[in-house]
């Protein structure tokens, strides 16, 4: 019984810090398109138009 709440409490830090790791790595990667070039209408529009065309291919927009 001690094993497993022992198992469960460090799976629980280990999602924690993984999840942790992913959010950090997300929010590095929205800083740098808020300061890159790739922050202007046009690109945004092509990326929009490019997942229409994915989207439209597999029969789901």
């Amino acid at each position: 019984m001690v094993e497993e709440g022992l198992l469960l409490g460090l799976s629980i830090v280990t999602l924690t810090v993984v999840m942790s790791i992913i959010v950090g790595l997300l929010s590095g990667v929205q800083n740098t398109f808020n300061l890159s070039l790739f922050n202007g209408n046009e690109f945004i529009e092509n990326l929009r138009n490019s997942l229409n065309q994915v989207l439209s291919f597999f029969r789901i927009g």
